[in-house]
């Protein structure tokens, strides 16, 4: 009997082992693929708008009127820099697009085979379940929380709006500043001299320049976990909430 029950768990251990394995390297391939497809899909998104910014940097600050070469080089510049800024904002629009897609198509995934292996053992029940399907509910379990988690703590979706308003904003910038060249005045139609255009321009991209990476610092401070006093500041912070619902 002892035998029987040694061999049996060797025998757990080995399918348990397994179909971590085969999970794991599905979803390192799943990983791969779904990035490719978001990239590609990205890509093609800002085609547009990156065919846009060759016309800027190509033939948007050319021949420009009323100023002189000095100033027209200084344009040039100013565009560039624009440019370069632009760029830095879709990098990082396109990678965190990929990880969000990724991370909400596998979480997504991954939930419904934890719903659809818990109802298996609901209607068994955790006893009479086989092993296989304990082990595939627990893994999809562990790795729904752990995709879900990813996209909650890093907050994509905030991240991918402010880099694509702040790609935006640039874009705009440099319309201000071809705008300017063709015409020496403000969309608006106004008349605005060389260096207050200049400095203009700068001051909102001084405003706008930045790294647009959020994370949620509540869900990846660890500091104050098992803290008695934060367990019972948060519970506070409830009954307050409670009572105010009220």
């Amino acid at each position: 009997m002892e035998i029987d029950t040694h061999t049996l768990k060797k025998k757990q251990l080995k399918e348990t082992i397994i179909t971590i394995a085969v999970i794991v390297a599905l979803t390192a391939i799943a990983i791969f693929f779904l990035r490719s497809h978001a990239e590609d899909e990205g890509r093609e998104l800002m085609q547009p708008m990156d065919e846009v910014s060759e016309l800027h940097i190509n033939e948007g600050i050319k021949n420009c009127v009323l100023i002189d070469d000095e100033q027209s080089q200084r344009l040039i510049i100013l565009n560039n820099a624009l440019q370069k800024y632009k760029e830095q904002h879709e990098i990082t629009f396109l990678k965190l697009y990929e990880y969000h897609f990724t991370s909400s198509t596998l979480f997504l995934v991954f939930s419904i085979l934890s719903a659809l292996a818990l109802f298996l053992v609901t209607q068994e029940g955790w006893k009479n379940t086989s092993h296989f399907i304990k082990t595939l509910f627990l893994v999809c379990t562990a790795m729904a929380s752990f995709f879900g988690l990813s996209l909650s703590t890093f907050e994509q979706k905030v991240s991918i709006h402010q880099n694509g308003n702040a790609y935006i904003d640039y874009d705009n910038l440099q319309k201000k500043l071809r705008n300017f060249c063709a015409t020496s005045m403000t969309i608006e139609g106004d008349s605005i001299s060389f260096d207050k255009l200049h400095s203009q321009i700068m001051n909102e991209a001084k405003g706008l320049h930045g790294f647009y990476l959020e994370f949620d610092t509540e869900s990846v401070d660890m500091a104050n976990t098992f803290s008695l006093d934060s367990t019972n500041k948060e519970k506070k912070k409830k009954e307050k909430e409670k009572a105010g619902e009220e």
